[in-house]
């Protein structure tokens, strides 16, 4: 408890500036993630890509041939922006629908290669952001900051 005590001790000392809200781990998150995304937004742009294109490659990059509800969770994003997304990646021959043998209900989407080809590419990009975050950063230190924000996440949920 004393450590946490001296960490707030630095933060609201007179002597040092601190930006507003440096004190609540909602606003830093957030702040992380404007500033991730204002950079991962000006780098695909300049490959002609948006964010939710990239965020529904992604996903499907990590499991290919997953259901409309599968890309809504693992792309944080609303099932009407994903729907025309998709329409429009299909017709861009990106990604494929296929409706399941045993549930017409239900279609999986798969990577064509023509969009395994984009996200490698665009992956180069997100990768040497990822790696300028985490620079300065012992292996550990990278593990632990991995580990706090799936914690985090986690708690979130329940």
């Amino acid at each position: 408890m004393a450590r946490l005590d001296d960490a707030r001790t630095r933060r609201a000392s007179p002597g040092k500036k601190a930006h507003l809200f440096d004190d609540f781990l909602p606003h830093l998150i957030a702040r992380l993630a404007y500033q991730l995304n204002t950079d991962l937004i000006e780098k695909l742009k300049a490959e002609g890509i948006n964010v939710t294109r990239w965020r529904i490659l992604a996903v499907l990059a990590m499991g290919d041939g997953i259901t409309i509800s599968q890309i809504i969770d693992g792309a944080m994003m609303r099932q009407s922006a994903l729907s025309r997304a998709l329409t429009n990646m299909v017709r861009e021959g990106y990604v494929r629908r296929v409706v399941r043998r045993h549930d017409a209900r239900c279609a999986e989407i798969y990577l064509t290669a023509k969009g395994r080809a984009l996200f490698d590419s665009l992956n180069v990009v997100v990768r040497r952001r990822e790696k300028r975050l985490l620079a300065g950063f012992s292996p550990r230190e990278v593990s632990a900051a991995f580990t706090l924000m799936r914690r985090l996440s986690r708690n979130m949920r329940h």
